[in-house]
């Protein structure tokens, strides 16, 4: 710690039209034709109408040379009256996919790229290793969404009390991450081709909070793993029998008014030698 890093990459204010596809907080699929604002090489921030949440995943298109990733929604930088600023990282870190020579990276002041982040809940501490996009969402919003292993749900952890040189380097850092103005695209770009489907409902990682009902037992919240518009999965140190019927709202906020939808456990896996399950379900439709 101390120590001047940089980035893996420079960073390009430029403007690439592009697809955007997957399922937004409330689990509705969803295809956006916007725009990024700035690039790196191992990401982008970009525009976006849709509400989106940290460490979901979904797929990115560009326009300019017809590829497609599936990239990581690293948090909200920003907001305007046409959508939310995202940043975002490519799942592999090694693929070229802008095919644009990058400047070096930045000077980072004072290891920027590390530190340690407390859960405001039950106080546990992690040394994080920050990405440039990681780190511009850091920025922003002071903490970053995070799952704790001790609370089961994911919580924003900011940083750990003490660490005033780290303070004095964020406020510096504050001054590069600012939102730039976009521009329409040309007119003249070519229609979005048709999204092969994959499968018939395509599963997009989600980590967020959800409340689950049991008749006979009592409300508990977990943490969601993935979502699709037929279903969801998620953990739980509860164990349940394959179809059983719950009650699930997702996303949940405590304190929130919150929906819940008729869902069927349709399969269990044990984990940690039976102190943990995974389960996946299936909303049920009420009958016409």
């Amino acid at each position: 710690m101390g120590v001047a890093r940089l980035r893996r990459s420079g960073r390009i204010a430029k403007e690439i039209a592009i697809l955007l596809y997957g399922s937004d907080t409330e689990g509705r699929q969803f295809t956006e034709r916007t725009k990024t604002l700035v690039l790196s090489r191992h990401g982008a921030s970009l525009l976006s109408r849709y509400k989106l949440i940290a460490e979901q995943e979904i797929f990115l298109r560009s326009f300019s040379n017809d590829r497609e990733i599936e990239v990581r929604v690293c948090g909200e930088i920003g907001e305007r009256e046409d959508g939310h600023i995202y940043g975002v990282a490519f799942l592999d870190p090694n693929v070229d996919f802008w095919g644009i020579e990058f400047p070096p990276g930045e000077k980072l002041t004072k290891s920027l790229t590390q530190l340690t982040l407390e859960c405001p809940g039950c106080k546990e501490r992690a040394v994080v290793q920050f990405d440039a996009m990681e780190l511009d969402v850091y920025t922003v919003n002071d903490g970053v969404l995070r799952y704790c292993k001790r609370c089961l749900i994911s919580t924003v952890w900011k940083r750990a009390s003490g660490d005033d040189a780290f303070a004095e380097a964020l406020a510096d850092q504050k001054q590069e991450v600012q939102p730039k103005p976009v521009q329409d695209p040309p007119p003249s770009q070519p229609a979005p081709a048709a999204i092969p489907n994959r499968r018939r409902d395509r599963r997009t990682k989600f980590k967020g909070t959800a409340c689950i009902r049991c008749s006979g037992a009592s409300e508990e919240v977990v943490e969601c793993i993935d979502m699709s518009r037929g279903g969801f999965s998620f953990c739980s140190r509860r164990q349940y029998s394959e179809r059983t019927m719950i009650e699930a709202a997702i996303p949940y906020t405590p304190g929130s008014t919150s929906i819940f939808v008729p869902a069927q456990i349709a399969n269990v896996r044990e984990l940690q030698k039976g102190k943990l399950f995974r389960y996946g379900a299936a909303y049920v439709r009420a009958p016409k």
